[in-house]
């Protein structure tokens, strides 16, 4: 998923090992990726207060943007009928039928900017607050009614979300110089992707393209090789839970990055020859059931 940084040890031991041998030939890719940075404007250097926080909001204002249908839709069912209409007419969607509990889709491509900052900055406090919260209200709708009446919580979201605004107006600038409408340009996009019941997670699929976002800074080589393992996993599972993949997309939006490659020819030289990718993602997929659930990320400061 996206992340202000890649922290490679993140990644459990034996899936990454097996990455690692199956693929070793990196050197051309990660060559590949530098240069390009390395031709771009240079990188955004507006940053907001929270980086790993600013990373999640711009994953999900992207998806707003980009997305016909809801994205997100497991947490947009959870939330209370005021809360899911408000977010989602906010966003520029609306019921196809009349009903609220019916499809709801995308109305304009042209919502505010800003207006999409907001939905995309609280849908992840809302997905925290359903986890953080279900143990003692198992009632989905309750745990956010309770999140959102605090007014500790509320007044700490909006202090942050309005700090970050000048970074995401850098970031929303570069992005609609382009890169949107080569994204949509891919086909309709799928946001998130849950791989494995969850135990891998992509930030979108666009059609058969998996793209993964990253805001934050590729400065090392460890960066890019965690950056690789990533998408790769992402691109061999997808298939095995029943989602064709035929690209891979790395989007680097600090570095005005979109680097695209098909899939045969990515893992063909990355591994140094041809590849079987569904025996491939058969195989990770075992190890990744094996090693279990990663521990999840710190608590945000919206939480503190």
């Amino acid at each position: 998923m996206t992340s202000y940084v890649i922290r490679a040890s993140t990644e459990p031991a034996a899936s990454k090992q097996w990455l690692a041998q199956q693929f070793p030939h990196r050197a051309w890719l990660i060559a590949d990726l530098q240069q390009r940075i390395d031709r771009a404007p240079a990188p955004i250097s507006a940053y907001a207060p929270n980086p790993d926080r600013f990373g999640r909001a711009m994953e999900r204002t992207l998806a707003l943007d980009l997305c016909d249908e809801p994205p997100y839709p497991r947490l947009i069912a959870s939330l209370p009928e005021p809360g899911k209409r408000r977010l989602l007419t906010t966003a520029g969607y609306a019921p196809t039928t009349g009903a609220s509990d019916g499809p709801w889709r995308k109305t304009s491509d042209r919502i505010p900017a800003a207006r999409l900052f907001t939905v995309g900055s609280l849908l992840p406090d809302l997905d925290r607050a359903v986890h953080a919260l279900r143990p003692a209200k198992p009632d989905e709708a309750q745990a956010i009614h309770a999140a959102l009446r605090d007014r500790r919580t509320i007044t700490v979201y909006a202090r942050t979300t309005h700090a970050a605004r000048p970074a995401f107006a850098a970031f929303w600038a570069s992005y609609t110089s382009g890169f949107c409408n080569t994204l949509r340009g891919y086909g309709p996009v799928t946001a998130p992707l849950n791989l494995l019941e969850g135990l891998r997670i992509a930030d979108f699929l666009a059609a058969t393209t998996i793209v993964e976002l990253k805001t934050g800074n590729l400065d090392d080589t460890h960066h890019l090789q965690a950056l690789i393992d990533q998408v790769l996993a992402y691109a061999l599972l997808a298939p095995v839970c029943g989602h064709p993949v035929t690209a891979a997309a790395m989007y680097l939006a600090r570095y005005h990055v979109l680097a695209h490659y098909p899939l045969d020819t990515l893992l063909g030289r990355l591994a140094g020859q041809p590849i079987n990718a569904i025996e491939a993602g058969q195989r990770l997929a075992t190890l990744i059931r094996g090693e279990g659930p990663r521990k999840p990320p710190a608590a945000s400061r919206f939480e503190s």
